[in-house]
């Protein structure tokens, strides 16, 4: 071969996107300066590669087939490439980043391909987009949607069919909101929001929405309010005069029937003859404190954001005398079972779950009848009648779960034993956690837990430092005693739980 043909065969020649070369019968992406990879990090097959273009954004092809780079994760991207086998090349189109479509069907960047019946109406759906001039006065422009997409039957959520839409009557809202004719979707989601009256509008620097029965925050309702918030709707309702009998407008009304006080707050909307409060405490000093609170017609959980500014979510229609704690995360209105995490998350409704045979077993485990439940979802096939829990432990004859997760443990579940918090003792095996404890580095036979902070067998002396055994070099297993908390003695000399922790890592 003439060397200078060959140098001219390996000369990068360039593509119509800045960051893609042609060496070769190779393109290579020159961030990586590599060829084009699939997600299992393996060359993607590119028939033409001296065709290969940039189609638009994230889309390419190479005459033959639409080549796509796609990526897993959003936090930390990882990006790769596929190609679409059956696209139509000569009606091939994108549409935005993430859609695009052909003369037979609709794709999503996801590697997704749309079943649509109606390709040549799919589309981006177009929403309407608030900005403010510089003289402070507000206008709209119609954008396309990122995530939502329509066709003639259908809307779609980030390439996904929405079931029971129609997007034949489909329209956009800024912050994640669509609608068609008889709902209003929230991020692809149908939500109880009352579709006629259903407005949206810039209020104070914020895109507020709201219907007839009160104002919505991410997708749902809230129905009743901080009596400041009703203030801070004022603007919003008065430069709109053609809406009437909003929630707004009989709140007004109401100004001088007696509100409720409640640690400072003036609350609209409740009943201040049958109002009341129920506290929950969360953590393991019971330091955070969720609150409900409640009239005769209805529950609802405060959402505490400061000394002033609160808004209440309804969660239940039962009246508050109604609410019990059935233990640790869970309660009951006497019809519906609640999960609780924390404290300033919503409480979650359990399905198909009966209060009257509702239990709770302790570190999130919970059961009803024949079915178990792990922080407010239910574990599929746990034999609940048989589930004992021991701490972070668990175990059912046939499963056994750290934390609610499956720990693979091969004996049988009557030599399980916890010894101590956070350790589970399986016959001949330790573990710390779910981390399998060495035998040859510990003596298990005659391994005993001395307290929060110290362990010995008959060979060594150790540091509990979850979910770690450490050795404390030179000391003496047999005359070792704790003599306090955190402290302890040999023969030789005192210890110190806290230094000898600092000792192993220095940031503690």
């Amino acid at each position: 071969m003439n060397p200078a043909n060959h140098d001219r065969d390996h000369t990068p020649r360039p593509t119509n996107h800045p960051g893609y070369v042609i060496r070769g019968n190779a393109v290579v992406c020159l961030w990586r300066n590599l060829p084009l990879w699939t997600k299992e990090d393996t060359p993607l097959p590119i028939e033409r590669p001296q065709d290969f273009r940039c189609i638009r954004g994230r889309w390419f092809t190479d005459g033959v087939h639409v080549i796509v780079q796609a990526q897993q994760g959003a936090a930390i991207a990882r990006e790769y490439y596929y190609r679409i086998e059956d696209a139509d090349i000569a009606t091939f189109a994108v549409l935005n980043e993430r859609y695009a479509r052909d003369a037979h069907q609709a794709y999503f960047i996801t590697n997704r391909t749309i079943r649509t019946r109606s390709p040549h109406a799919f589309r981006p759906l177009d929403f309407e987009r608030w900005y403010e001039r510089d003289d402070g006065t507000l206008f709209t422009q119609l954008r396309p949607h990122e995530y939502y997409a329509v066709d003639q039957e259908s809307l779609y959520m980030n390439g996904r069919r929405i079931a029971g839409s129609a997007g034949a009557s489909a329209a956009g809202f800024e912050g994640g909101y669509a609608v068609d004719a008889r709902r209003v979707y929230y991020y692809g989601k149908p939500t109880e929001i009352d579709r006629e009256s259903f407005v949206s509008g810039p209020l104070d620097g914020r895109l507020r929405f709201t219907d007839r029965v009160g104002p919505i925050n991410h997708g749902k309702r809230m129905t009743a309010l901080e009596h400041r918030q009703i203030e801070e709707w004022n603007a919003f309702f008065m430069t709109r005069p053609h809406l009437q009998d909003y929630w707004w407008h009989r709140l007004r009304k109401r100004t001088d029937a007696p509100a409720v006080i409640y640690d400072g707050l003036r609350l609209a909307g409740l009943d201040p003859a049958s109002f009341a409060t129920h506290t929950f405490r969360y953590g393991s000093g019971r330091e955070a404190r969720g609150t409900a609170c409640g009239d005769a017609f209805g529950i609802h959980w405060l959402h505490r954001y400061s000394d002033h500014n609160a808004r209440l979510e309804r969660i239940s229609g039962q009246p508050i005398t109604a609410l019990r704690e059935l233990g640790t995360h869970y309660f009951t209105d006497g019809a519906t079972v609640f999960y609780s995490p924390n404290h300033y998350q919503t409480p979650t409704p359990l399905r198909r779950v009966s209060p009257d045979t509702f239990g709770v077993l302790d570190e999130g485990w919970a059961c009803d009848g024949s079915r178990a439940f792990y922080l407010g979802v239910e574990k599929k096939g746990v034999h609940a009648a048989r589930l004992y829990v021991h701490g972070s432990y668990a175990w059912d004859g046939a499963r056994v779960f750290y934390h609610g997760t499956p720990l693979v443990v091969d004996v049988p579940h009557d030599q399980l034993t916890v010894p101590r918090a956070g350790f589970l003792r399986a016959g001949d095996k330790l573990f710390a956690g779910r981390r399998p404890i060495s035998a040859r580095r510990v003596d298990l036979p005659s391994l005993e837990f001395m307290g929060d902070d110290y362990a010995r067998d008959a060979r060594k002396v150790y540091l509990i430092d979850f979910p770690r055994l450490i050795e404390i070099a030179g000391a003496d297993p047999a005359t070792f005693r704790v003599t306090g908390p955190g402290e302890a003695r040999d023969a030789n000399r005192r210890y110190d739980a806290n230094a000898l922790r600092g000792a192993v890592d220095p940031h503690t």
